[in-house]
C-alpha cells in the first residue's frame, strides 16, 4: 500500500507540473503571484527590498512604475506580503526553478492525505480519494500556480496529522510533538496571516476539553517562538515591529486596498461567504453528499472533525469579506484536504444506502463536468491575459520599453508593471503611460531602448515622442 500511495503521489506531481506548463502556461495570473516571485528573487540575493529614489510615492516618476502588491516607501520597494512563502521559494528562485516548489508541496500533501486515509478510513478508499483529488481541476490549478496557498495547505495538514498521532499516546510521550505542532502553525502564520487560526482553535478546544493544559502551553510556546519572526521582519521592512507591510501599503494607497487589509463584522460577510460556498460547490460537487448527514445522525467522530475544520475556515474568512475571493473559493483552498476526507468518510458510512448508490455516480459526473468547465474557463482567461506577453514577443528589438495605455483582460495597468529587481538594467521595461507628463525624463534613462505603446487587445505601436 505504501508503494501504491507513493506511485499515486508521483502521478499527482506529474499532473501538477503538466497543469502548470499547459494550462497555467507558466504565467503569474495576478499581481499577487508576481509579487511573491519578486520577493523570492530579492531574498535569493540576500535583500528584503530594492532601493532607488523612484520608489517613493511622492516621487514625480513613481506613477509610471507603481505596481500592484508592491509597496514603495521612502525610496524602497518591497512586496506587501508575509515573508514565509518567498523564503521557501528563494532557493528555487536562485536556480530559476520557481515553478517546481508548489507541485512538490502539492504532491507531498496528496501523499499525506492518502496515507491518512489508509490509516484512518481504510486501504480500499485510497484510490477513491486520489480520484477525487485528481478530477478536481480547481485543486490542480490552485496547487500549480505561483500563489502561497499550497505551502499553507501542506503545513496545516502536516500539523493536523502530527496532532492526530498525539491523540493515540499519553501526554508524557507527546510533549515534543505538541511543540512541533506549534512550530508548524507558526510557519503557516508566516505564509498567510489567517489560515492557522481555525486549526489552532480546534486544537486548543480539544486540549482544553481534555484538561491538557500543559499540552496547550507547549503548542502556544512553539507557536509564539517562531511567529515572533513577524516582528523581526516587520521591523526590517517598515521600521515598526507592529506594522506589517500590507497594512503600511494600505495606509499609503487609500480606497480598495485600505479596505482589503481590514477585518470585521459586516453584512457584506454573508454575501461574500455565500459566494464562496457556491464556488466550493462548483469546484467540488461531491461536497453535496455532506447533506446526507442531515438525513441520518452523524456517528463518525472523524467526519465531525473534518467538517468542523472546514467550517471554521469558512467562519474565519467571514471576517474578511472585502473581496469575492476568486478564482474559485481561493481563500478556503488550504482546508480542502478536510473536504476530501469528509466526502470519503460520508461515502464509507452510506455506500450501502440506496440514496448514496444513486447519488455517488451523479456527483462524480458533476465533478468531471464542472472541473472541465473550470479548467477551460481558467485556461482561456490566462490565454487572454497573456495578450501583452504575446504582443511584446513580436518586437524584434531585445531592448524595449512598453508603455501601457490599457490593461489586458481584467488586469489593470498596475497588475502588468512586472519589472525585474534591477530596473535600470532590464531588457524589457513596463511602464504606465498615464497622462505622459514627465515621461520623457524617465525614458531618457533608457537611451538604448525602443519605445512602444500597448493597447488591449494586441495593439503595439511605436511611441511618437
Amino acid at each position: 500500500m505504501r508503494r501504491r500511495i507513493l506511485l499515486l503521489s508521483l502521478l499527482s506531481l506529474l499532473q501538477f507540473v503538466l497543469v502548470h506548463f499547459f494550462l497555467i502556461q507558466h504565467f503569474p495570473n495576478s499581481g499577487d503571484e508576481q509579487a511573491y516571485l519578486f520577493q523570492a528573487r530579492l531574498f535569493s540575493r540576500g535583500q528584503i527590498d530594492v532601493k532607488d529614489p523612484i520608489y517613493d510615492r511622492a516621487h514625480p516618476l513613481n506613477k509610471f512604475v507603481h505596481a500592484d502588491a508592491l509597496d514603495d516607501m521612502g525610496g524602497r520597494r518591497l512586496p506587501k506580503y508575509d515573508p514565509g512563502w518567498a523564503a521557501a521559494l528563494a532557493p528555487f528562485a536562485r536556480l530559476k526553478l520557481e515553478w517546481l516548489l508548489a507541485p512538490l508541496l502539492g504532491a507531498l500533501t496528496v501523499f499525506l492525505l492518502l496515507s491518512h486515509v489508509s490509516k484512518r478510513i481504510g486501504n480500499e478508499f485510497v484510490g477513491i480519494t486520489w480520484w477525487l483529488v485528481t478530477l478536481c481541476s480547481f485543486f490542480s490549478l490552485s496547487v500549480a500556480n505561483f500563489g502561497n496557498h499550497t505551502l499553507t495547505m501542506a503545513l496545516l495538514f502536516g500539523a493536523f496529522l502530527v496532532y492526530d498521532t498525539i491523540r493515540e499516546h499519553p501526554m508524557e510521550q507527546s510533549l515534543g510533538r505538541l511543540f512541533g505542532v506549534g512550530l508548524l502553525l507558526a510557519s503557516c502564520s508566516l505564509v498567510r496571516y489567517l489560515d492557522w487560526i481555525p486549526l489552532m482553535a480546534w486544537i486548543a478546544f480539544d486540549l482544553l476539553r481534555k484538561r491538557k493544559i500543559k499540552g496547550l502551553v507547549l503548542v502556544l510556546l512553539g507557536f509564539g517562538l517562531l511567529a515572533s519572526l513577524h516582528l523581526v521582519y516587520n521591523k526590517l521592512a517598515t521600521g515598526n515591529a507592529l506594522l506589517p507591510p500590507a497594512v503600511h501599503d494600505a495606509r499609503g494607497y487609500q480606497g480598495v486596498e485600505a479596505k482589503g487589509a481590514s477585518l470585521g463584522l459586516s453584512w457584506n460577510g454573508f454575501k461574500v461567504t455565500a459566494i464562496r460556498l457556491l464556488r466550493t460547490l462548483y469546484a467540488f460537487p461531491p461536497v453535496i453528499l455532506l447533506l446526507l448527514c442531515l438525513i441520518r445522525p452523524c456517528r463518525s467522530a472523524r467526519l465531525r472533525t473534518y467538517v468542523a475544520l472546514f467550517a471554521l475556515s469558512v467562519s474565519t474568512y467571514f471576517l474578511y469579506a472585502w473581496t469575492p475571493a476568486g478564482p474559485g473559493p481561493r481563500y478556503l483552498f488550504p482546508y480542502f484536504p478536510f473536504l476530501f476526507l469528509a466526502v470519503v468518510e460520508v461515502y464509507r458510512m452510506s455506500r450501502d444506502q440506496k440514496l448514496a448508490r444513486i447519488g455517488w455516480p451523479l456527483v462524480i459526473a458533476a465533478l468531471v463536468i464542472c472541473s472541465f468547465l473550470y479548467a477551460v474557463g481558467q485556461t482561456l482567461e490566462i490565454y487572454r491575459r497573456k495578450d501583452l506577453e504575446r504582443t511584446v514577443a513580436t518586437v524584434a528589438e531585445t531592448k524595449r520599453i512598453i508603455l501601457l495605455e490599457t490593461g489586458t483582460y481584467k488586469m489593470d495597468i498596475p497588475d502588468l508593471i512586472r519589472n525585474p529587481v534591477d530596473l535600470w538594467s532590464a531588457q524589457t521595461v513596463y511602464l504606465a503611460y498615464g497622462d505622459g507628463v514627465g515621461l520623457t525624463e524617465l525614458l531618457s534613462r533608457f537611451p538604448e531602448h525602443s519605445v512602444y505603446v500597448y493597447r488591449y487587445p494586441g495593439s503595439l505601436e511605436p511611441w511618437k515622442r
